[in-house]
This record gives structure tokens, sequence and C-alpha cells, in this order.
């Protein structure tokens, strides 16, 4: 009884999966096709196959039920229906596939052609497209642009003296480089701004040795001078003195450009040399003195002459083996004043005092004093008179005469 029970029960579970299998491959083709239809592919139909092969491996198990130990298979058969059933799952989520290549290039020239029928907002922006610039558009611009530089452009203001232009920036510590012995000089001062209308305005500082000062645009606001031409106009400088001239240019549109000359100074007058006059004689190192505002040099027998500390002198100094001595005096204008003048070198001891009459061997560059009353010198008809310093041009013998009238 109990193994006719068995085979019952066997048989019904068979029969039960048996319409469970063609239904869940029924199911299983059906989510294949909606999920063919939106992809369109059809992966999905293999593991239907599959368990169309599985419910055909179920029927002979419905033979196998009049053998009473069936139960082993048909629990293989439970867990074989029971694994179908997530492919069941599985099929009703689609797998989500990359989209192919032709579809790739499909919305790629679906994409290109809506870029292409937007208009361009402008036609410049249509050239940038086209990777061209219509030429009128180019050369509008180029005009524009030259126009609003030429206006951007402050006025350019130029200073000219001896034929250089002087002008530099307004401000900072006027510097005296410039020296001129011509009181005729005349400064030439332009301004331009391309070919727009400019006003020039000018002030001359006849005393700039004040300060060293630039002055600033706040004090030159109530000295300038309107200029008669805007290109050039003269500035006479005149009498000595030092000088900085101060140049405004105001532009049509309203720019202004300012600049100054460093400092100018008129010179005519030559060094004056004091202490001693020109073709005297004078015993060696005797002082004198050279004043001018603005000494550039003084110079001793072509020599730099030496300067004293304490009182500002010089010494007259001869050259060798000569009783002669030349200054030279010279101002940063180029004046220059020359003296020339006889030194006495001084004794040093009495071997070169002539004292009596006779022979004596003299050497040149070398100073001599005759003693007290007149002398001659033996070939010269010249009466010397005694206590006087010479020098003789060539070292030899030379024969003194002493006359004591």
């Amino acid at each position: 009884m109990k193994r006719r029970w068995k085979g019952i029960t066997a048989l019904g579970l068979s029969a039960l999966i048996g319409c469970m299998a063609p239904v869940s491959t029924m199911m299983a083709a059906a989510e294949e096709t909606e999920t063919a239809e939106s992809v369109q592919e059809t992966e999905i139909i293999e593991p239907a196959a599959e368990e169309v092969q599985e419910t055909e491996v179920t029927e002979p198990a419905a033979e196998e039920t009049q053998e009473p130990e069936v139960t082993e298979p048909a629990a293989e058969e439970v867990q074989e229906s029971e694994v179908t059933e997530p492919a069941a799952e599985e099929t009703q989520e689609p797998e989500v596939t990359e989209p192919t290549t032709e579809e790739i290039q499909e919305t790629e020239e679906a994409e290109s052609t809506r870029e292409d029928t937007q208009e361009p907002e402008s036609v410049e922006a249509a050239a940038e497209i086209a990777g061209i610039m219509p030429q009128a558009a180019e050369t509008a611009a180029e005009s524009e642009g030259q126009e609003q530089s030429e206006k951007a452009v402050a006025p350019v203001i130029v200073i000219q003296l001896d034929g250089a232009n002087r002008a530099q920036a307004l401000g900072g510590t006027i510097e005296y480089n410039t020296y001129i012995n011509n009181r005729d000089q005349r400064l030439r001062i332009s301004a331009s701004q391309g070919s727009d209308p400019v006003s020039l305005y000018y002030y001359l500082d006849v005393a700039a040795r004040v300060s060293d000062e630039s002055k600033n645009e706040g004090q030159l606001s109530v000295l300038w001078q309107p200029a008669e031409q805007a290109t050039g106009q003269e500035i006479s400088l005149g009498k000595e003195g030092a000088y900085v001239l101060y140049v405004m240019a105001k532009a049509a549109d309203g720019q202004i450009s300012y600049a100054r000359t460093d400092g100018i100074v008129i010179d005519t007058t030559a060094p004056v040399i004091t202490g001693i006059d020109n073709g005297g004689t004078y015993p060696e190192g005797t002082y004198f003195g050279v004043t001018d505002d603005n000494l550039e040099s003084v110079l001793m027998n072509e020599q730099p002459a030496a300067l004293s500390q304490t009182d500002g002198m010089y010494r007259v100094t001869a050259a060798q083996y000569s009783t002669s001595c030349v200054i030279s005096a010279k101002d940063k204008a180029g004046n220059e004043t020359v003296y020339s003048v006889t030194v006495e070198k001084k004794v040093e001891d009495d071997i070169n005092v002539i004292s009596k009459t006779g022979d004596y061997s003299l050497k040149a560059g070398t100073a001599y004093r005759l003693g007290d009353g007149n002398w001659m010198l033996e070939g010269d008809s010249t009466v010397y008179r005694g206590g006087s310093t010479f020098y003789v041009r060539e070292d030899g013998s030379y024969h003194f005469t002493q006359h004591m009238k």
C-alpha cells in the first residue's frame, strides 16, 4: 500500500512539472519578443530552447513512475524547475546593450544637420564658422582701429636745440649739462597728434638755479603762455643765466602732454685769473686764483694745476728746463683765459751763485743767481743786473765778467 502511494505521488509531481515547463517557456518567449523589438537583438532565445529541452527530459519521468523508486529523479526535476524560474525572472529585465556603430553615425549626422540649419548670430560669426573673414569687414575693422589708435595717442612734443631734441618728462631734479657761450641761442618747439590740430603753450624759467626741482603741473597752471604757432615756435634765451623751458600741448580730443628741457646755461664770460698779471715775472710758488661760476679746468704748462685745499689757490710753477709758466683757465661753455709769466726759481745754495769774474760750468734746467753789481757774459753784449736768476739752454762752460759800477 505504501509503495503504491509513493508511485502515485511521483506521477503527480511529474505531471505538474510537465505543465509548468511549457508555461515558463511561453512566458520567456513572449518577453524575449518584447526585448527584441526594443533593442533589435535576440540574445535571450537560447535559454528558452534549453528550457524546451528540459521539458522534453521531464516526459520520460512519467513513464518511470511504474518503478517504485522514482523519488530521487523527481527531486532533481524539482530542482531543475526551480532553476528555470530565475531564468524567467531574468527575462523580465531586458539587457541594456550598447548602440551599434550605425546608430552612432546616424545620431551624429542628425546633430550635425541640426547645427547646420541654425542661423549664425552675425556675418562675422558665419565667417568664423566657415573659416574665413570677409575682406570688407576686415578692412573696416582695421580702419576703425587705426582711427582709435590715433586718437588714443597723446600729443608729441619736440624741443630742438642745435638740431637735437631736448624734450623730457615733466618732474624730477634739474641737471645742468648744457652750457652755451652764445647769447642769441634759440629753442624751437612744436607738437603734433597725427593730422588733428594741437594748441601749444610754454613757460621759460629764467631763474632755474634757485631750485633744482622741476616745476609741477599745479605750479605751471598760472604760468603758461600761448605759442603763436604749434609748429616751429622759437624761444630766445637772451642774456646770460640758467634756463629751463616747459611746454604743454593740448589736443582737440582733450588729451594733454607736458615736457621740459634740462638746465641750459648761457655763459659768455671767460674765467678771471687773480694775483698775477699776464706777462709778469714772479718767484716760483707765487699764489694766484681763478674765478668762474662754471669753471671746468685750470692747466699749468698743459698739466692740471694743483689746487690748494686750504685756501683754494694755485701756485706758479715753471716748466722743466724753463722759466716760463703758461696758465690756462677754461669754463664749461668753452670760454678760456690764458696767462704767460716768467718764474724765478729759488736758489737752493751758494754753489749756484755767480759771485765773481771767472769761468763757470753750468747745466741746463738749473737756476743760477748773479751776485752784486752788473754782469756781462762772454759772447753776449747784454748787461745783466746782479741779484737776478737765470738758466742756460745747454750744459757747458760760461765766462762771466763782474762790473761793480
